[in-house]
């Protein structure tokens, strides 16, 4: 499944409005804030049609998902946008991440627990917010809303880190460790958060792919904020969408700009694989020929490195 889908739910009491492009999205919020009563108007919808007095608009099927028999009804849907609420016990589980790779379907759950297994995007954890002056309207918006820096967001000059903490541990971290001093790999992106921990007197640079560290993210930013400890986080999709983004490869500039009608969920678990594949893709009968376990060393000139510090913002350069 491709695209970018605006969904508008309502009845007379309550309006919804969301924008899904990718096939994981969350929906956060506390109690008493909508979440819910979302998931019931789409079931009610589903079940009496127009005779329920709800409304749905989308380009896309919408339906909930529920624990009865989940596994064969998933099996039956076909490019539908699928609801699961926080109730639904198997989405935390491996088997109904292993239903979600390759499935020709989006799915927006409904959680305020992390879900290591899924590879969800930073920028599709959405939270719910009041859209006008009544309670009536309400859109699902990004919490995290400033992708590439969580902290410290107010800026004017360039940063000097004492450290600079890469996800990757491969040929994201040579490269990162080619620009920046004292640069270290935490291992992967469930290391992130103790590598924090273990450097908390040092001004920090912590560089993640945003495409697939939501799960991550509100523990690795609410420890942050709490402890207010010295750290930037830079999130770019991947470190792939960077090299792909400094044209060291030829690359329509579409596929960057509207990701969502390329990245085939059946092939595609997150939109940190789709990158990887198209560098590989583009790269392969070239000198750049791209190979994610180790930087090749067509990627370490100074032209180059040079292109891809030319894409960081202009406050960890």
């Amino acid at each position: 499944m491709i695209g970018k889908y605006e969904i508008e739910i309502y009845n007379n009491r309550i309006h919804y409005f969301l924008t899904i492009k990718r096939n994981i999205t969350i929906l956060q919020g506390n109690s008493a804030t909508g979440k819910t009563e979302l998931i019931r108007l789409i079931a009610d919808r589903e079940e009496n049609g127009e005779s329920s007095g709800i409304t749905i608009k989308s380009e896309a099927p919408c339906t909930v998902l529920t624990t009865v028999d989940w596994e064969i009804r998933l099996d039956n849907l076909n490019k539908y946008i699928i609801f699961i609420d926080e109730s639904a016990s198997f989405i935390k589980t491996e088997q109904f991440a292993k239903r979600v790779r390759g499935s020709d379907n989006y799915f927006v759950i409904i959680t305020r627990d992390d879900l290591p297994q899924l590879p969800y995007s930073i920028e599709e954890i959405l939270g719910l917010k009041n859209v006008s002056s009544s309670s009536k309207y309400k859109s699902y918006k990004r919490i995290y809303n400033e992708t590439y820096k969580l902290y410290n967001l107010e800026q004017d000059k360039k940063s000097i880190f004492d450290t600079v903490i890469t996800e990757d541990t491969n040929a994201g971290y040579e490269c990162f460790d080619l620009i920046y001093d004292n640069c270290i790999s935490a291992g992967g992106k469930s290391k992130i958060y103790n590598t924090i921990r273990q450097n908390l007197k040092r001004h920090m640079l912590v560089i993640v792919d945003g495409a697939a560290f939501g799960s991550e993210i509100s523990k690795v930013y609410r420890y942050i904020q709490v402890n207010n400890i010295d750290c930037v986080i830079y999130a770019p999709e991947s470190f792939e969408y960077l090299i792909l983004s400094a044209k060291i490869v030829d690359i329509s500039l579409d596929m960057l700009e509207n990701t969502y009608m390329y990245a085939d969920s059946t092939r595609y678990m997150s939109w940190e694989e789709f990158y990887t594949s198209i560098l590989v893709d583009l790269s392969r009968d070239s000198v750049f020929r791209y190979s994610k376990s180790k930087l090749p060393e067509s990627y370490k000139s100074d032209n180059v490195v040079n292109r891809i510090i030319s894409m960081l913002p202009y406050y960890i350069r």
